[in-house]
Parts: C-alpha cells; sequence; structure tokens
C-alpha cells in the first residue's frame, strides 16, 4: 500500500512555492440530483444532473512578503483571475522542491480565487492566512513533472 506524507506537500502558483501554506483541502465532486417525479409515481424518482467539481481551500502562516505566494494570490481575488491547467499545482510528494505528482486543473477547466485575506491572529501564536477557490469546468487531474 502506498500513502502520501502530508509534510511532502506544497502548493505552487505560476511556478512560484507559495510560502508557508501548511494545508490544503479539497471539497470534493458532488452531482446534482434532478427530480423527474410524476404522478402516481409511489417515491421521489431522480436522475444526475450537473456534476459541481468542488471548491480548495489552502492555508497556513500568514506571511505578507510573499509577493509571488500569498499577495499574489490576494490580488487574483481581487481581479477576478482564472488559473487554468499548471497555473496552481497542488503537490502530493513534491518534497516542497516542485517535483513529483500534482493536482492541477483539467483542461479546460479553471480556479477561480473567491476568498483571500482571511486573517487570523491570537496572542498565543502566529497569524494565519486561508484562501478558497472554485473549481470550474473540469475539476483536478493528477499529473507528474
Amino acid at each position: 500500500m502506498s500513502v502520501k506524507i502530508g509534510r511532502l506537500a506544497s502548493v505552487e502558483l505560476n511556478g512560484n512555492t507559495i510560502c508557508e501554506i501548511g494545508s490544503y483541502t479539497l471539497s470534493g465532486y458532488t452531482v446534482d440530483t434532478i427530480d423527474v417525479t410524476a404522478f402516481c409515481d409511489s417515491a421521489k424518482d431522480f436522475i444526475p444532473g450537473m456534476v459541481d467539481p468542488g471548491e480548495i481551500t489552502i492555508s497556513g502562516n500568514y506571511d505578507p512578503s510573499d509577493t509571488n505566494g500569498q499577495v499574489a494570490l490576494e490580488a487574483a481575488v481581487e481581479a477576478g483571475t482564472e488559473y487554468g491547467p499548471d497555473d496552481v499545482k497542488f503537490y502530493l510528494d513534491g518534497q516542497c522542491s516542485g517535483n513529483g505528482w500534482y493536482l492541477t486543473p483539467k483542461s479546460p477547466g479553471v480556479i477561480i480565487w473567491t476568498k483571500s485575506k482571511a486573517i487570523s491572529f491570537s496572542a498565543s501564536g502566529v497569524g494565519t492566512v486561508e484562501f478558497t477557490g472554485k473549481l470550474s469546468g473540469g475539476g483536478l487531474e493528477l499529473l507528474h513533472d
């Protein structure tokens, strides 16, 4: 059995590792159900509808000096920028070096980044940040560098 160790993961934006990110979550695919129940049916009847490829959330330590990562992602949210295949890579085992297996939007799909600057501070810790993106048009595919 082969498993992936989380400490070897990373996230890249346009070829640059997004600094201080320590977690990413993929919400997973869901399928809409369409109600096709008719008169005289004894139970509700459904057919599968459209696939929703889900959302991606990344989080970690807040680093306002990471201009090619966190700051660039903040700007992408404000500008409504879409990122396509290989613009964003979610490494499974890249050992923070950008080599290995990764997930990226499947062509012609994109990630629309919808939330940034979700920053949190506490007196007993470091500042944290969270970003969220919506997958559109195709989900993710698994590739290797």
